[in-house]
């Protein structure tokens, strides 16, 4: 490692406070939220410091039917949401959710020193690092309940990024829904053929070249990603900064209605939930 720890000052406190309930067409998930923040700085080996703080809000699901159903809920929403190992509690894991932000800077050798934030006492450069992560029920309804997570990245108070992940969940099943859950295996190459046509049509292109002009970069690899939600009339898709376009454009999104998808559902398929 490039630099040399001078300082850790750790402040976790975890504040819960009601966030209501959501109902589906079945049972309820009532919800809680807990906040939560670290901080962490240290000197890197040319002398230079940075201080990184991270925070935390994240609303998840307190009680669902009875505690069996409950405790499933919670771990699923830890392992996907939160990214957590299954033998770690759902305390534990909000809590690692913060930690692990702060330990993605143990990578750096060299962090970047063109941007100076002020002077410390010691005449030395001090660069703020803000990571803030948010939780939030996007939508619930026909017994699936999705959760959003967004995190907003700043390098000296200025954003240098922002992103959304989704995580869909199906309550009569108490599952994940990934991909093989809502489409038959057959049906992927043609998911992907109407999410290409479709962005051309949502940017009035006519060409691949044409996206490209327009900063859609990767549209020729454009794939069926696991990052979508529900809507009252279809799925839609949210693709992470530079994965299918240049930064400027953010995160392009893709919708496709439930009528063009349910010819390709799978048995079972929550699309046919859904209108």
């Amino acid at each position: 490692m490039a630099f040399v720890i001078v300082l850790i000052a750790t402040m976790i406190a975890c504040q819960k406070q009601g966030a209501g309930t959501t109902q589906s067409a079945g049972q309820t998930v009532m919800l809680d939220s807990c906040r939560l923040s670290d901080t962490t700085s240290f000197a890197k080996s040319n002398g230079e410091r940075c201080a990184i703080f991270a925070d935390a809000t994240i609303v998840f699901p307190k009680w669902f039917v009875d505690k069996a159903h409950t405790e499933q809920l919670q771990r699923l929403f830890a392992a996907f949401v939160l990214n957590a190992p299954d033998s770690t509690g759902l305390e534990d894991a909000m809590r690692a959710t913060v930690s692990n932000t702060l330990h993605q800077y143990d990578f750096f050798e060299q962090l970047p020193t063109d941007d100076q934030l002020d002077e410390g006492n010691d005449s030395q450069p001090v660069y703020r690092y803000n990571t803030t992560t948010t939780v939030n029920v996007h939508c619930n309804k026909n017994d699936v309940i999705t959760f959003c997570k967004t995190e907003v990245v700043s390098k000296n108070n200025k954003v240098t990024s922002v992103t959304h992940r989704y995580y869909n969940f199906d309550l009569q099943t108490m599952a994940y829904i990934d991909l093989h859950r809502i489409f038959r295996d057959d049906a992927m190459a043609d998911v992907t053929q109407m999410l290409r046509d479709r962005l051309l049509e949502q940017n009035k292109a006519t060409s691949n070249d044409q996206l490209n002009d327009m900063g859609f970069f990767n549209a020729d690899n454009l794939t069926v990603t696991r990052n979508f939600y529900f809507g009252d009339d279809g799925i839609t898709w949210s693709y992470l900064p530079s994965q299918l376009a240049v930064d400027a454009i953010g995160e392009p999104q893709i919708s496709l209605t439930y009528d063009q998808l349910e010819p390709l559902a799978c048995d079972g398929s929550v699309i046919r939930r859904m209108h």
